[in-house]
């Protein structure tokens, strides 16, 4: 049960975007770039000021759009999210290797570099890394996120539990010890679906094991909702829904899919329909699911 709808994905209005991380980046490299210029950096002092120019801003910007290319890549292998240092050293070294190069043919055009040796390769490749590193931790600051992206450290990117991973308070009556120990006996009912095995490998190691509530689509990521915590993800929504069983849940968004067990309540006003989630999350509901969900009794509303 999905709800049909194009593979374009909008953001939520907390949504990570590439696009203008691209652009804060090629600012950010502009501004090194009058910087160095300014500076006479790496021997360039006894240049003119525009000459000096010109090659920092060919040297710089082209290393900004590797970088861009370097942070998708290494997000897209998921492996290193848990660890950001690791994450940002292994966007400068990957980036370092083709922009050496670059460095070398605009260090030949402006300036004229001799004979290309190993060691003269060696050498570019070192102060190219330095410089990578630099502006690559300079982005990462510009652009900090929790998980993947968002506007500063959280407890979440952390692994600690925050109000929206913590399931909202029930008030129940005083009943007998046995009861409360055992609520699945007392109200049984479909259980949270694994994560599969595709969207597990790019989570970090800490939500692996958890149980899927819920995904939502943030501009070219998906936010994986679990019972442990959420975190970011580079997929789009139609191949995650494709992995998933349609009785585990459905697509009632074009920007969510929900697992029918984490669905607390259901409500609806005004035409609109939103489901509540045992983590704390609210997953709006197209209109065409509407009737849908109603028919297959996906709580009451």
């Amino acid at each position: 049960m999905r709800e049909l709808s194009p593979p374009a994905v909008h953001a939520s209005r907390n949504a990570f975007s590439l696009s203008s991380q691209a652009l804060r980046g090629l600012a950010i490299a502009s501004v090194a770039a009058v910087v160095l210029a300014y500076l006479g950096a790496l021997g360039t002092q006894d240049a003119p000021f525009l000459q000096r120019l010109a090659y920092w801003a060919a040297v710089i910007v082209p290393g900004s759009l590797l970088g861009s290319g370097a942070l998708v890549l290494v997000r897209h292998w998921g492996r290193l999210s848990a660890h950001r240092w690791l994450e940002l050293l292994a966007v400068a070294l990957l980036m370092s290797v083709p922009h050496c190069f670059v460095v070398i043919v605009v260090s030949a055009m402006f300036f004229g570099i001799g004979m290309i040796t190993p060691m003269v390769v060696l050498q570019f490749w070192l102060a190219v890394l330095l410089i990578a590193l630099v502006m690559t931790v300079i982005n990462y600051l510009a652009n900090p996120r929790s998980g993947d992206p968002a506007a500063g450290p959280a407890p979440e990117a952390e692994g600690l539990p925050t109000p929206q991973d913590a399931p909202p308070p029930i008030m129940q009556p005083a009943v007998a010890p046995a009861a409360i120990a055992s609520p699945p006996e007392a109200n049984p009912g479909p259980a949270l679906p694994a994560i599969p095995a595709l969207l597990a490998d790019k989570l970090p190691h800490r939500l692996r094991a958890g149980r899927l509530l819920g995904i939502e689509a943030e501009d070219h990521y998906l936010r994986v909702h679990t019972d442990l915590g959420s975190d970011l993800i580079l997929m789009r929504m139609t191949d995650a829904c494709a992995l998933l069983g349609e009785a585990e849940g459905a697509r009632v968004h074009r920007s969510w899919w929900v697992a029918r067990a984490a669905v607390v309540t259901a409500s609806a006003q005004s035409g609109r329909m939103e489901l509540a989630l045992t983590g704390g999350q609210t997953a709006p509901v197209s209109r065409a699911m509407q009737p849908v969900l109603r028919r297959a009794g996906w709580g009451s509303a």
